[in-house]
């Protein structure tokens, strides 16, 4: 789903109480206020939803497969999502195989 899909989905729940540069502003600060924690606590938990995390990943060596030149990649860290227990289930209830 697009970001455009979102904000009327969301529109639509809440009618003409939000205009969509209402929602369009409350997703940017939403996804701002989480990549803020993340950087500084390296995790945000969401209740009934999930948890975001950053996950340090280790340097490596790689290499290019086309000129064969060898590079170091230094350590890294690297955004990470758990769903949580509830959220799952709810995901499983709604999606029943045929």
């Amino acid at each position: 789903m697009r970001r455009e899909l979102l904000v009327e989905k969301i529109a639509e729940k809440f009618g003409p109480a939000f205009t969509k540069a209402d929602i369009e502003k409350l997703i940017d600060v939403f996804l701002d206020t989480i990549t803020e924690l993340l950087v500084r606590d390296k995790r945000v938990e969401l209740r009934r939803f999930g948890t975001f995390e950053l996950r340090n990943r280790p340097g490596r060596t790689a290499q290019a497969p086309k000129s064969g030149k060898t590079y170091t990649l230094p350590d890294r860290f690297v955004p990470f999502f758990r769903p949580s227990k509830l959220f799952k289930n709810e995901i499983h209830k709604r999606i029943q195989p045929e």
